[in-house]
């Protein structure tokens, strides 16, 4: 074995990588299990420790806990629990607002058409428009161009385009303002998804189309996050008091709050407490805002440290109770004992925001502010400082509490440079806002010849501020820089803020999944008991055809898993319960590299050879079938992460990532240690006294029997079609659209009497009853209720109405009626029966997945034909792969038709399904390339003579011993699953079995008979 050295070394460090990345999810557990033995069950004191060690270093000195977390392996959320919504702009209510709200006839006709015509396109909103405006044009004789002033020929474009712009160029301008809107949103929903304390947040693009994947793990609060994603931006600007102007009232509410609080260490106080434990926690905290408008400067906050006591008496104040100081340091110097300027208030971590605004809010606490101060609201910074700290502005209010000026003024805004080459941002006003910026910039600046007296203004998001710059001079054009220490990235954030104050329209929700943790934690136990008892069997099994080889491969395997999971965790790839199930999946596949290499070598040991020269020999042959049934695999893994999405694509990066390290470690780990056995003058043994000649006096006529293989595939067709043509198939919301709701009875229920009951509930304006779907899931007390009530519907309106609608309907059925927020606390875990599981698919959607799953299947067929035909140079050989993979899809599809609603657990068709169809395909391919490869290897090397119909059944022969053992080891490992891995993916998995089944069947009876039968000739 060549470059023993280098492939040793690459294996030592890969597995020190590896280690490197999995301590991270250790050192996180084991604070976690800290936490559980601190809050004793309590899970508000378990989140408060945590929250206390967020910013501890906690490994190699150098990590705290909450870098930690970020590293940790990324669980998906079916292990874990949260939200995953995908939302969608409303293309059309921008072009609306970007054609001024127009009356016309033509484009308003157009959108209607294009509502229509989006529901069956897979093209994006923006150009069904421009088709349907062209077909209304048409119709009417309009002869409108879409730079007509009534429809987008405004001022603003004008300006742009110039007067008369021709189409191309005004769609060119659509496409950039859409694209533009729906960053801003997707700006907007990222600022928005800090404020869930989340940890391991996933927000992204889809397409250009308007879609925006948000993956919240462990949110507390579904209801809140959904009505928060689908509310429209609000814009504000705030003129700022000084931080010093609040510091009597800051003591005072201090004072006060120790007779309206109660002191949990009464009798306890020490010199540690009150505002020590704040200098201690938020020691070294220096933040220098240097942002600065056009004629805007930055001198607020510098320093090293805030000091949390405005008093001379500090001395005392540590000696007594502090309510507020143990949760909030004023802005103060310590070392000077003088106020810092700029319009900081004081901080506080995240965690304590909470209770500070409880504290400020209190009536009798705002009480204590000055007559002069009274509209006043406290506003918090958006993102924590390197130290997890935010920081507590004063802002002044109207008499009404609104802002100064609005975010709907402002009509663009952009990263830039300034002539020091800085990046800056420049906002541009429209009139009405720059008449008021005027007003709000004269009345911050103060005594021009006194800097110190010049304010700040807060831009407000959100009731959260960005920035918060000093004024230096009046701005009255309404343009206006903001210059800072921005990154670029900073400051195109800062701009897509201040324009997502125009956004015509909010989001709006099209998909959701909510996963409650009961429900995660139940997945984890049952994936890693599938894990577990899958690995001790094949590795059994190993050993007992394989002896000494099979240890070999045991090691192989053990560490192929070490490599996977340290994968995962240094790519950042979510790990899901079907990705469990890819990595078990894995455990099969990988067993096959070493049975393709062991029954080589097992072939030459047989011919005579010598166990050094056996050993390389029969590598050398195995390589060429493992790279093709493992590139054939990957290519499927590849495609099914191209068009799957959440848990799916979780399935398809572990099954990359299993592929690729399990073809690492079948082919030099193993071969390293044969190399090592043999260096020490040990012997390798490749079979035990009970499996020495097993499967080698097989001689079986498999080309004779293929007709009789074409009738019985060709009845199991003909049943299959007949039943999807009469019974069709059971599809699920992915396909149809609709909300589904898992839940959990305190006894046994009847599905079909609460479907009747639900009718009663479900009702329309017009009084027709909707009945749902209710189906029993594992056992008889859960369920799963379907319904497409209200389907086109959206808002939170809507989901109160189909919650309070589902609630009343299922009352009778418990033996202890939950209240309604016991019901569907699925996120927060506080009950475990009820909602523990929702999932929401608008149609639209529902008919895009049901297009990609369509694409999925034949962009595989298509793909793996073209690679069949480029490896083995003959079409007849891709033929009889693709229609052998064909054969085995019909063949699942048809028993889903004929079983679903007969066996007792859900055969739904979703994405899991379409995965399964895939991984189907791509083992059917793997065990037909196998085969093939034998073919062409016996077609170059045996006798001439002999007829291809006796090379070919003698290439199946001599390979059958490795698909049997390959189909037993995968068949066993995917049962496992089945039975251990959860009701959750039993479908998947049965889907998986026949796939099995039907791919070793077909790549002997199906795939090489087409073969041989397409060939021009056959030679006797």
């Amino acid at each position: 074995m060549q470059n023993k050295g280098v492939i040793r070394l690459f294996a030592i460090v890969f597995a020190l990588a590896c280690i490197y990345q999995l301590s991270f999810t250790y050192v996180t557990r084991s604070v976690e299990s800290d936490a559980d033995d601190y809050a004793n069950g309590d899970p508000e004191l378990r989140e408060d420790y945590l929250d206390s060690m967020r910013i501890e270093k906690v490994f190699l000195d150098s990590y705290t806990y909450g870098e930690v977390k970020e590293k940790e392996i990324n669980l998906g959320l079916d292990l874990r629990g949260g939200m995953n919504v995908i939302l969608e702009v409303s293309v059309k209510d921008i072009l609306k607002e970007i054609a001024n709200n127009t009356n016309n006839v033509v484009f308003n006709e157009a959108l209607k058409l294009a509502d229509k015509n989006a529901a069956n396109s897979q093209d994006n909103y923006l150009d069904n428009f421009f088709a349907a405006f062209n077909e209304v044009n048409q119709e009417r004789a309009a002869n409108l161009k879409l730079s007509d002033p009534s429809l987008f020929g405004t001022k603003e474009m004008n300006d742009k385009l110039g007067f008369n712009a021709s189409d191309d160029k005004v769609i060119a301008e659509l496409n950039a303002q859409v694209n533009a809107s729906v960053e801003n949103v997707y700006t907007v929903l990222r600022a928005r998804i800090d404020q869930f304390g989340v940890v391991q947040p996933n927000i992204q693009r889809l397409d250009d189309g308007g879609r925006i994947l948000v993956e919240l793990p462990g949110v507390k609060d579904p209801d809140r996050v959904k009505k928060l994603l689908q509310s429209t931006a609000e814009l504000e600007f705030y003129e700022l008091y000084e931080g010093y102007e609040l510091l009597n009232f800051l003591v005072s509410a201090n004072d006060r709050l120790r007779g309206l609080v109660e002191n949990p260490r009464a009798g306890q106080v020490s010199q540690d407490s009150g505002v020590a434990d704040v200098l201690d926690e938020f020691q070294a905290v220096n933040e220098t805002v240097d942002s600065a408008v056009a004629g805007l400067d930055s001198t607020a906050t510098e320093g090293d440290s805030l000091f949390a006591d405005a008093s001379a008496d500090s001395t005392d104040a540590l000696n007594q109770f502090n309510p507020l100081f143990e949760v909030f340091g004023a802005n103060y110097d310590s070392e000077t004992n003088q106020p810092r300027l700029g319009p900081i208030v004081g901080f506080s971590s995240v965690s304590d925001t909470d209770k500070v605004n409880e504290y400020l809010s209190n009536p009798r606490i705002l009480a204590l502010l000055p007559g002069n101060m009274r509209n006043m609201k406290f506003i918090w910074s958006a993102k924590p400082d390197e130290n997890g700290l935010v920081y507590l502005l004063a802002a002044k209010t109207t008499r009404d509490g609104k802002a100064a000026l609005s975010g709907d003024v402002v009509v663009d805004a952009k990263q830039d440079f300034n002539q020091m080459n800085d990046p800056i941002v420049t906002m541009a006003m429209n009139a009405n806002g720059s008449s008021r910026w005027a007003k709000l910039t004269r009345e911050a600046v103060g005594d021009p010849n006194n800097p110190d007296d010049n304010r700040s203004v807060a831009v407000v998001l959100d009731n959260l501020a960005y920035s918060y710059p000093r004024v230096n001079n009046e701005i009255s054009t309404g343009r206006t820089e903001i210059v800072g220490s921005f990154t670029v990235k900073e400051a195109e954030d800062l701009a897509n803020i201040l324009k997502a104050g125009a956004l015509p329209a909010p989001a709006r929700i099209i998909q959701a999944d909510i996963v409650g943790p009961s429900l995660g934690q139940e997945a984890i136990t049952a994936g890693l008991w599938s894990f577990v008892i899958a690995l001790g069997i094949v590795m059994v099994y190993m050993i007992f055809y394989y002896s000494g080889a099979g240890a070999a491969s045991d090691l192989a395997l053990i560490v192929n898993m070490f490599f996977i999971f340290g994968v995962l965790a240094s790519v950042g790839a979510v790990l899901t319960l079907p990705g469990i199930a890819g990595i078990v999946l894995t455990i099969g596949m990988a067993v096959d590299a070493n049975v393709l290499i062991y029954e080589r070598i097992r072939e030459e040991l047989n011919n005579g050879k010598g166990l050094r020269l056996a050993i390389e020999d029969g590598y050398k042959n195995a390589y060429s079938s493992i790279i093709d049934a493992n590139v054939t695999t990957f290519l499927t893994g590849v495609i099914l992460y191209a068009f799957g999405t959440g848990p799916i694509r979780g399935f398809a990066t572990t099954l990359i990532i299993g592929i690729l390290t399990s073809l690492f470690c079948a082919i030099f780990i193993t071969r390293l240690v044969f190399e090592a056995r043999l260096a020490s003058k040990k012997g390798v043994a490749f079979f035990t006294n009970a499996t020495r000649n097993a499967f080698t006096k097989f001689n079986i006529d498999f080309l004779a029997k293929r007709k009789i293989a074409y009738t019985i595939s060709g009845l199991i067709i003909l049943t299959g079609i007949i039943s999807l043509s009469t019974r069709g198939l059971n599809y699920g919301v992915d396909f149809v659209g609709g909300r589904s709701y898992q839940v959990r009875f305190d006894q046994p229920v009847n599905s079909v009497d609460i479907q009747t009951a639900l009718g009663d509930f479900f009702v329309n304006e017009d009084g027709t009853k909707v009945f749902p779907e209710v189906k029993t899931i594992g056992e008889e007390s859960q369920i799963i209720v379907t319904t497409k009530f209200k389907i086109n519907e959206t808002g939170p309106e809507v989901e109160e109405d189909i919650k309070n609608r589902l609630y009343d309907g299922l009352m009778s059925y418990y033996n202890e009626a939950p209240t309604k927020a016991d019901f569907f606390s699925e996120a927060s875990g506080a009950s475990d029966i009820g909602v523990v599981a929702e999932r929401q698919v608008g149609p639209t959607i529902a008919d895009d997945i049901k297009s990609s799953a369509v694409l999925a299947i034949i962009f595989s067929l298509v793909v793996i034909f073209l690679y069949i035909l480029i490896r083995f140079s003959k079409w007849q050989f891709s033929a009889g792969a693709v229609a052998a993979a064909f054969h085995d899809v019909l063949v699942v599809m048809s028993l889903f038709s004929l079983l679903y609603g007969i066996l007792p657990f859900s055969l739904e068709i979703d994405q899991a399904f379409i995965a399964a169809i895939l991984t189907v395909i791509g083992y059917s391919l793997n065990d037909t390339v196998v085969v093939f490869d034998r073919i062409r290897e016996y077609f170059r090397t045996h006798n001439k003579k002999k007829g291809m119909h006796e090379i070919v059944n003698e290439a199946l022969n001599r390979t059958l011993s490795r698909t049997i053992n390959t189909s037993l080891t995968t068949f066993f490992v995917l049962l496992i699953i089945f039975i251990f891995g959860g009701e959750v993916i039993r479908g998947f998995m049965f889907a998986l079995l026949i796939g099995v089944v039907v791919g070793t069947y077909s790549s002997l009876f199906i795939a090489t008979p087409i073969m041989i039968d397409t060939m021009k000739k056959e030679k006797e």
